[in-house]
């Protein structure tokens, strides 16, 4: 009785060995979530990269808007400018920028003015420092103009992508003159430009940085 037992239990597992009917759905329930969780990695990785390069374009459609300018530019026109970043970007209330001219005097790199939207810290001549790698070379009293942008990315699935903030950095000259003519108010006068009667724009010696829209602070 137990020889039987165990000769019954022997062509029944090689029965089961045998057998491959259905094996295609067990297959494709081990390897679905595998080819899928694959698929979602690829999208998210390739999606950044795509975000990324979006950002950087709009930033530099920008500052190419911004380097065209000949007439004075108060906070009203570069929150407007911001406004058009985030349109670009679909990033609304998730993003700020921050528009600094820096003068060459001496060897040395000078912030003339700089303006930071939504209440964000604005450039300092110490702050400055940071980037100096990333500025132009410059012959003695020229200018530059460094638009930045910075967006708050998080990422939509868990693929090891942590949440952060994308800088974009864009050091501009400007096309038409030399510099761009910035105050605070419309009843001042532009800080450190002037622009002449015939619609140029000649750069004069700043007496003192214009520090608006920012927390300030070396």
């Amino acid at each position: 009785m137990m020889t039987n037992l165990l000769t019954s239990l022997s062509e029944v597992t090689r029965r089961f060995l045998r057998e491959d009917r259905a094996s295609l759905s067990i297959e494709a329930a081990i390897m679905l979530p595998v080819l899928l969780a694959i698929y979602v990695a690829g999208y998210q990785f390739f999606d950044q990269y795509r975000r990324e390069a979006h950002m950087f374009k709009a930033s530099y459609a920008v500052a190419d808007r911004l380097s065209r300018r000949t007439e004075t530019i108060y906070p009203s026109d570069l929150n407007g400018l911001e406004g058009v970043y985030e349109t670009l970007t679909y990033s609304e209330g998730a993003s700020y920028m921050r528009f600094t001219e820096v003068w060459l005097t001496g060897g040395e790199d000078k912030m003339v003015w700089s303006y930071a939207t939504d209440g964000q810290p604005q450039m300092t001549n110490t702050r400055l420092q940071a980037f100096l790698n990333q500025i132009p070379t410059m012959d003695d009293n020229d200018r530059i103009t460094l638009v930045e942008a910075y967006t708050y990315d998080d990422p939509f699935f868990n693929v090891g992508l942590d949440e952060r903030i994308i800088p974009n950095f864009i050091p501009i000259r400007q096309r038409y003159g030399d510099c761009l003519p910035y105050s605070p108010e419309v009843s001042e006068l532009p800080n450190g430009c002037t622009i002449t009667g015939n619609g140029g724009v000649v750069a004069v010696n700043p007496e003192a940085p214009v520090v608006v829209g920012g927390v300030g602070g070396a």
